[in-house]
């Protein structure tokens, strides 16, 4: 519910304002690609996360493949792709505004959740010394089979597509504002 009542912020802001950049030919569309490639970066991240949990959550300590390289790669996943969403807005302050959400609102998130696990499995502290909390350690990497239940896998499949819905939406308000259609109150840096 916070995730989703800060993206209706942002996109209100969209809604009102235009990206400062936008007579920058050339930064403009440079922070377009680098959004478009981190929100998918994001996005595939999420997916490979879900394909090793999806169904068996809360159930299962799951230790392999993205879960080898940080106890929290979902939210690791999610940073990388909010950020890239951000910069498809073509303004710094949208993926500024996003880092600094996930600052405020995941450490608590991800505390709890820690909690969690450690009273449901035995082995979690162990698992919590070998893996780091939420920047990945490649050098961790551990294969596994990664697969669960087609009907859970896409469930999230369609939750996780949302995501990236949003850089259409970004682009349908820049035309909007480039033409006129949408009035610009203020500039977005």
């Amino acid at each position: 519910m916070v995730s989703r009542m800060f993206a209706l912020g942002i996109l209100l802001l969209l809604v009102f304002g235009a990206g400062y950049w936008s007579s920058s030919i050339l930064f403009e569309p440079m922070l377009f690609l680098s959004g478009v490639l981190l929100a998918v970066t994001g996005f595939c991240g999420r997916l490979w996360c879900l394909s090793y949990i999806a169904g068996r959550k809360k159930r299962v300590l799951v230790t392999a493949g993205p879960y080898s390289l940080c106890r929290h790669p979902l939210y690791f996943f999610s940073l990388v792709g909010g950020i890239g969403l951000g910069l498809c807005t073509q303004t710094l302050s949208a993926a500024a505004l996003i880092a600094l959400g996930f600052a405020v609102y995941y450490p608590r998130a991800i505390r709890g959740e820690e909690a969690f696990l450690s009273d449901i499995f035995p082995d979690y502290e162990e698992y919590k010394k070998r893996v780091p909390l939420f920047v990945p350690r490649w050098s961790n990497f551990v294969e596994g089979d990664g697969m669960v239940s087609v009907c859970d896998f896409g469930r999230e499949i369609v939750a996780a597509g949302g995501f990236l819905v949003f850089i259409g939406i970004f682009e349908l308000l820049d035309a909007l504002h480039s033409v006129g259609l949408l009035p610009t109150y203020f500039l977005i840096p």
